[in-house]
């Protein structure tokens, strides 16, 4: 067993004028101390947080208050008020503001409470509640999922040794594309950027619970693989922008953190070279397009299944280049896993 922290989220609901405004200038009084004024009224607990959390300070972005694990209070709601009652410290009400909040998920009793973080957007008000969970590692894998971070395909999955692969995400590209040709056309292109980014997120939500889940079935080590020094490369103007826009980094943590919560191995390895060498005998071969061949042994293949493969080997230890004892975590105790690719 091992713990991980996991967030749920919770949007506060059936506020009275009362607490709205209670809360509204806790918040509104931390953005003021943050941007330097002095003698606002701030719980002062909130204000340690505030000095310990955030060091650089960017004008026009809201900052989130950061509520102390020993001073919220949690109690499940039997009404239809919301799913649970929160108490939440603010300056000027002793004993806090006790709000109803509607969770996405239970919150068990044996989970245990860490900091939490009041934050509005669009107007409302809504809890993050980090807890801390205990999962039961994986204690024998059967394969490893090898993930390639693609130009044409999004997300190429292929795992060892079955070599079945999937292709994801491409419903990413189409709702970026569709956003990138309205700001375009937009005289004001107000609005845009929110819509895009909260379908994008709910579609990786998606993408990487499927990845965790089939994971978790099949007792497979993660592996994704490291974009560094790979970004940079000029792949033309069309295909650059499509590169950039996709969200690597949410994609790797949403999965690090699913992978996570189900006990399952999560690495990532070098890219280097997985979409040039041969995932069948290791030569150099020729990539055209999203075709990759191989001279030496008439391997043809999706070039970015190739990739996937490449990281799924380079994550078992059998590249030369990066072994796994070098990538950055264990795959399994010495004797458990044996896959052929």
């Amino acid at each position: 067993m091992k713990k991980v922290k996991k967030t749920v989220q919770g949007g506060i609901v059936n506020l009275t004028n009362v607490k709205e405004n209670l809360l509204g200038r806790e918040f509104e009084n931390l953005q003021r101390f943050l941007h330097g004024e002095e003698g606002v009224e701030l719980y002062s607990a909130n204000k340690q947080q505030a000095e310990r959390y955030y060091e650089k300070i960017r004008g026009g972005k809201e900052y989130p208050v950061s509520v102390r694990k020993d001073l919220i209070d949690i109690r499940e709601c039997d009404s239809d008020v919301g799913d649970y009652f929160v108490k939440i410290p603010v300056a000027g009400r002793y004993g806090g503001v006790n709000v109803p909040v509607n969770t996405h998920m239970r919150i068990e009793e044996d989970w245990e409470i860490c900091e939490s973080k009041l934050f509005r957007k669009d107007g409302s008000f809504y809890l993050n509640v980090t807890v801390e969970i205990e999962v039961e590692e994986v204690e024998e894998y059967e394969g490893v999922l090898g993930i390639d971070l693609g130009l044409r395909n999004p997300v190429v999955s292929v795992a060892l040794p079955s070599r079945e692969s999937e292709f994801r995400g491409r419903e990413i590209r189409q709702v970026q594309s569709k956003y990138f040709y309205l700001r375009r056309q937009s005289e004001t292109g107000k609005g845009w950027h929110r819509r895009e980014r909260d379908k994008v997120r709910d579609r990786l939500h998606k993408i990487t619970t499927e990845i965790a889940n089939y994971a978790e079935e099949n007792k497979l080590v993660v592996a994704v693989g490291d974009l560094s020094g790979v970004q940079n490369q000029d792949k033309g103007r069309e295909m650059n922008r499509k590169l950039h826009r996709f969200p690597h980094y949410s994609f790797r943590q949403m999965l690090e953190y699913k992978c996570e919560e189900r006990g399952i191995e999560y690495i990532e390895v070098s890219e280097a070279y997985t979409s040039q060498r041969c995932s069948c005998c290791g030569e150099e071969g020729n990539r055209n397009g999203g075709e990759f061949k191989c001279s030496n042994c008439c391997l043809e293949i999706d070039a970015d299944v190739n990739g996937a493969r490449n990281i799924a080997s380079r994550a078992l230890g059998k590249s030369e280049i990066r072994p796994l004892v070098n990538a950055g975590a264990p795959v399994a105790a010495p004797g458990t896993l044996s896959v052929e690719a």
